[in-house]
């Protein structure tokens, strides 16, 4: 992927470590909604941020014990970044006097731009223009700011909380969801968090860049509304899975009442969720869906110790609490319990009573005597055994005292004596998903134990293990004919084709088509069908017939020349003038493969069930143009109608080395003339036990 455009991290740098700060409309005054501008000024105190600060308001001389200028220009020294607390009109103007004097960076709370129609879009565009042609990076306009507890930086509306400094750093399309994640007591650590707003000049792939280079990140977590910018936003990603930093999003809009409101509130238009989903996968972005797995996710990522092949050990006092253990993790393909070296087992063997073999998992029962004295011994073993890569033990902060307070405590200690002894990653499981204290979880991250609900530790495992293996290089392209279907695309200069041109386009690729025979006249129609023998099928051919079976354009099953004849008159008499004649394809399974290309996400290869049940099984499996070895067989893999292709009940297997094959050709359609298509939708192609056979398609250029 070629690097693109992006804003220099030197420009960032004066809005996450600026040198110096003002503070724009801030007021004395005692009002409710003035004293969220106090609480902006008051976090510069609150952090010790070690800059200078001062406020700008005519008004005042001084504010809250901050100097106070008249304005901008009158201020003796120009601020690294400035923080505008007015409304929409003046905002512009402060964004102009700021980049007049050389400030390098701002963010810009107020509301009423592009997200509120046409006028705001034209003053969010005056915002745009100034700042990249002085080179200013600007958060906002529409949103809370950002906040950088590493170097004490709270560029913020309102209260800010100063917290130590973490490795997990926030990019929020909206305040409420950034205030919902980074007030969690979950364990996240977090280091940066930043709202994006409207994006009108600096945007979340600038943010990502940024975070990606910065060595205190480790983890970068992301609520996002839409990408306005793919091609660079995901270029990122890239680079963070080369970085070996998780990139965690959870994405809204995934119904279509949620794709308006996200419309409504920042102004840019929401494609479709699956779309976003596939990228997501196609750039090793970790995707969750609910602000639960993205901390989940994030408190285990940001732990210096890898999952390995998830590989797990559990060791458990309860065998009822161990079952569900069992029950939830078997949910995840991507773990396992293998059984333990011999040496291991030994040593089991000596502290577990009636423990036999080299089985894994371990119940060792609920004996204080044995937990004291056995239970450190018995995680050791475990977590130096190779075959593991995850210790999971026991954890029930709901447990009641006397014993089982102190079987509680010998669990606990167990595992961070583990946790110092192995730099494996050691995984305290609750039966109850955030019943854990915060005060206790945060103990447990200082001694490098991770502390989750049965429910979200098995989720957030399963990604960690997924996101650490290696990705397959991107296939080679299939040999097609290119020159001759790029001049197919033009002679129809923007218009869809189907009929004969679509079938030869088809061709061209490679991709096997039925034999066609294209007719003007009721006798030339029974001359095809008596030459490719009967049973036949009798469409409408015309180019510009796209739909033959809403048009009742489809005759199916014609058994001889009387039926071919009445067919083809009726057909002629709905003002057809070609029809296509064709053999009736009745072995195999009927399938749809397609491109469809989104102006914002770019072009996407789909392979489903074809024929009448496309749309009522919606059984599909989606992928960006530029699938990756092994890629088309995983596409197939995901589909409910691959037990049939391999074949159920006697039925002898379907050829989907073919239908794999035809999906590579098609992925190659999209990457050598994608930019000049919309879409291309091959419906039905049958999958027979040897090859495959495409019996109609539509092709439909993009508009020239």
């Amino acid at each position: 992927m070629k690097e693109p455009q992006t804003v220099s991290n030197n420009d960032l740098s004066a809005l996450f470590r600026p040198k110096s700060v003002a503070v724009v409309g801030v007021s004395s005054s005692e009002s409710y909604t003035r004293l969220w501008s106090r609480q902006t000024l008051e976090n510069f105190r609150l952090f010790g941020y070690s800059g200078k600060v001062a406020a700008v308001n005519p008004k005042y001389q001084e504010v809250q014990g901050f100097p106070c200028y008249p304005s901008i220009k009158s201020m003796p020294f120009v601020p690294d970044a400035v923080v505008i607390l007015r409304n929409a009109a003046s905002t512009v103007s402060m964004i102009e006097e700021a980049a007049e004097v050389g400030v390098r960076a701002a963010v810009t709370f107020a509301t009423g731009f592009a997200e509120v129609g046409a006028e705001g879009a034209a003053a969010q565009a005056r915002i745009a223009n100034v700042a990249r042609a002085s080179g200013m990076a600007v958060v906002g306009p529409n949103c809370s700011g950002l906040i950088n507890w590493v170097d004490r930086v709270p560029l913020h509306l309102g209260a800010a909380e100063l917290r130590g400094p973490g490795c997990v750093a926030l990019i929020a399309h909206g305040g409420g969801p950034k205030t919902s994640l980074f007030g969690n007591k979950r364990g996240v650590r977090w280091s940066h968090v930043v709202t994006c707003g409207n994006e009108a000049v600096t945007g979340s792939a600038d943010f990502l860049r940024y975070f990606i280079d910065d060595p205190q990140v480790r983890v970068v977590c992301a609520f996002i509304e839409t990408i306005r910018d793919p091609e660079r936003f995901f270029f990122e990603c890239e680079r963070a899975r080369a970085a070996g930093k998780p990139v965690i999003i959870l994405k809204s809009g995934r119904s279509e009442a949620a794709r308006k409101m996200a419309t409504a509130h920042t102004g840019a238009l929401a494609a479709p969720y699956r779309l976003y989903r596939e990228l997501f996968r196609r750039h090793g972005v970790v995707q969750v869906d609910s602000f639960d797995e993205l901390l989940a996710s994030a408190i285990t990522m940001q732990v210096k110790r890898p999952p390995g092949e998830g590989r797990l050990a559990a060791v458990h006092p309860s065998a009822g609490l161990l079952e569900l253990i069992l029950d939830e993790s078997a949910k995840y393909p991507s773990l396992s319990y293998p059984d333990f070296e011999q040496h291991t087992a030994n040593t089991l063997q000596g502290l577990v009573p009636g423990y036999r073999g080299r089985s894994n998992p371990v119940d060792i029962g609920n004996s204080l005597a044995n937990l004291r004295d056995s239970n450190p011994k018995i995680l050791a073993a475990a977590g130096h055994d190779p075959n593991v890569d995850i210790v999971v033990a026991h954890y029930d902060p709901n447990q009641l005292g006397g014993g089982y307070s102190i079987e509680h405590e010998l669990t606990a200690d167990s595992a961070v004596r583990a946790a110092a002894a192995t730099n494996k990653l050691v995984t305290l499981v609750t039966p109850l998903d955030g019943s854990t204290p915060p005060e206790t979880v945060e103990n447990f991250l200082d001694k490098n134990v991770v502390v989750l609900g049965i429910h979200e530790a098995f989720r957030a495992l399963d990604r960690a293990v997924i996101w650490t293996r290696p990705v397959p290089p991107i296939a080679d392209e299939a040999p097609i004919e290119k020159a001759g279907m790029a001049k197919r695309i033009r002679e129809f200069g923007g218009k869809p084709f189907a009929g004969k041109p679509a079938l030869d386009f088809l061709g061209d690729a490679g991709i096997s088509v039925v034999e066609s025979r294209f007719v003007d006249s009721v006798n030339a129609a029974v001359g095809a069908a008596e030459e490719l023998g009967y049973p036949v099928v009798a469409k409408i051919g015309d180019t510009g017939a796209l739909h033959r079976t809403e048009l009742s354009g489809v005759m199916v099953n014609l058994r001889n020349a009387q039926e071919v004849a009445a067919a083809a008159e009726k057909l002629f008499a709905s003002d057809a003038h070609i029809l296509i004649i064709q053999p009736y394809v009745r072995d195999g399974i009927e399938m749809i493969l397609g491109l469809q290309t989104d102006d914002v996400l770019g072009t996407f290869v789909l392979v489903g069930q074809g024929g009448i049940w496309t749309e009522v099984m919606d059984d599909a499996a989606l992928r960006p143009a530029g699938l990756r070895v092994g890629e088309p067989e995983q596409m197939l893999a995901e589909l409910r109608v691959q037990r049939i292709l391999k074949g159920v009940r006697g039925a002898a297997a379907l050829d989907t080395q073919a239908l794999a094959d035809a999906v590579r050709r098609l992925d190659t359609i999209a990457r050598t003339l994608g930019d000049q298509l919309h879409s291309i939708d091959i419906n039905p192609l049958f999958v027979r036990k040897q090859g495959v056979v495409a019996v109609d398609a539509l092709v439909v250029p993009r508009p020239t």
